[in-house]
């Protein structure tokens, strides 16, 4: 009974009967792709020419930047050691 009183409360919360809540639920599973499935979309895409390590270089210089940025607005400064 916990099941189902748990799912009467969802339910409910969201304003629908508890077939229609199912029914959601079910329709949403079934949507979602499966691990296997993106997989294999990922394998059958083609190939990027970007080495790894651009992409890791292009990483590190964003948070850099967005670090600065931080560090500018709350009026932070990184070269000040106490």
């Amino acid at each position: 009974m916990k099941t189902r009183d748990a799912l009467r409360r969802k339910a409910d919360s969201n304003g629908v009967s508890m077939s229609q809540y199912l029914i959601d639920l079910i329709r949403k599973d079934v949507e979602k792709v499966t691990l296997a499935e993106w997989i294999e979309m990922m394998r059958r895409r083609p190939r990027s020419r970007v080495a790894s390590e651009q992409v890791q270089q292009a990483l590190r210089e964003a948070r850099e930047e967005e670090d600065a940025r931080w560090d500018q607005q709350f009026g932070l400064n990184n070269n000040s050691e106490p």
